[in-house]
């Protein structure tokens, strides 16, 4: 709760303090054999993991690249790419972020990839600092 002070009558509000919501990502999946199936392409011979932060930037990677009917936009958080980052997608070596359709063919999408292990570092720190700004941590008197 952050108290302010109202400036026509000097009393003290509280209002409460919002916690940053946690970013949204965005894959490309699908549902193969009752199981979330993710795609992913290769880079320099090793599975890359195509990760969006905006939703119609994985659409369009959707629409223009050269995957079937079947493949959907899914929304995801930190927590839960982390876990896909662990499960179904454990031999995934590096993660695109926004890679273009036309990065791949050309073989350029090693401008936007990063190591799996640094890129699960950066989300697990933006969790922490999501968590630490929360209204318990966020109070005045």
């Amino acid at each position: 709760m952050v108290q302010t002070e109202t400036p026509r009558t000097g009393r003290k509000t509280g209002r409460a303090t919002r916690r940053p919501t946690e970013t949204s990502y965005w894959l490309i999946s699908r549902i193969a054999d009752a199981r979330m199936e993710v795609h992913t392409l290769y880079h320099d011979g090793e599975e890359t993991l195509p990760v969006f932060s905006h939703a119609e930037e994985a659409e369009m990677f959707l629409r223009l690249g050269q995957a079937g009917d079947e493949w959907r936009v899914t929304e995801i958080r930190a927590g839960g790419l982390i876990s896909v980052l662990y499960g179904p997608c454990a031999c995934v070596k590096e993660v695109a972020l926004d890679p273009l359709p036309e990065m791949v063919a050309r073989g350029t999408v090693g401008l936007v990839t990063f190591a799996r292990d640094r890129f699960m570092d950066h989300l697990a720190s933006a969790r922490r600092r999501s968590r630490s700004s929360g209204p318990d941590r966020a109070r005045s008197s």
